[in-house]
């Protein structure tokens, strides 16, 4: 399985887009805790949308993309932040726990899935209110842009980018978002 995501690819930002990978291993599901770990001096966690890929894939055009994403939902993509050492910053979106994920929803049980809000708190507080289709980059061309640098095989993962600005996580911090008003990711943030 790969997870790749996007830096930037939303309007409400105003960054621009760019790319990165996470380790399988950074994939951390709703429910469970986010620890916060000694290696870094700070944590900072991006809200966005998530697509999965729902079928094997090289070379897709953009207008047949819309055939190989099976699910969505709600995330969030973090970043460590280790002070001026730079010498493992490939890993600081690789860690464990890295790419937050909560529970998929199914493209074919919503209406229009580029145009469902997917709302993100923290602590009751909303922080994003966006959907795939406010989009810089389309989804169709950037699973076509990735399709053909790599194969897309089912399970692949895609942080589509940021939905708004990331903020600093601490202990206590509850990380929560809705796809079409239903709760699909519940996180706690420890140490």
């Amino acid at each position: 399985m790969k997870v790749m995501g996007l830096t930037g690819n939303y309007t409400a930002t105003g960054e621009a887009t760019g790319s990165y990978l996470m380790a399988d291993s950074s994939v951390l599901y709703t429910g469970r805790p986010f620890f916060i770990h000694d290696f870094a001096t700070s944590f900072v966690a991006t809200p966005s949308i998530v697509v999965r890929t729902g079928r094997l894939g090289k070379c897709i055009a953009a207008k047949f993309a819309y055939r190989y994403w099976d699910a969505f939902t709600a995330g969030f993509s973090v970043k460590a932040y280790q002070g001026d050492d730079q010498r493992l910053d490939a890993l600081d979106r690789a860690f464990d726990g890295a790419a937050i994920v909560g529970d998929w929803v199914s493209v074919s049980s919503i209406d229009d899935p580029l145009h469902t809000v997917v709302e993100v708190k923290v602590d009751e507080t909303v922080v994003a209110s966006c959907c795939l289709a406010d989009m810089s980059w389309p989804l169709a061309d950037v699973m076509a842009a990735a399709s053909s640098r790599c194969s897309i095989k089912m399970g692949d993962l895609l942080f589509t980018g940021d939905c708004a600005q990331g903020l600093t996580l601490a202990p206590g911090m509850r990380l929560t978002a809705t796809i079409g008003g239903t709760q699909v990711l519940d996180v706690k943030v420890r140490r």
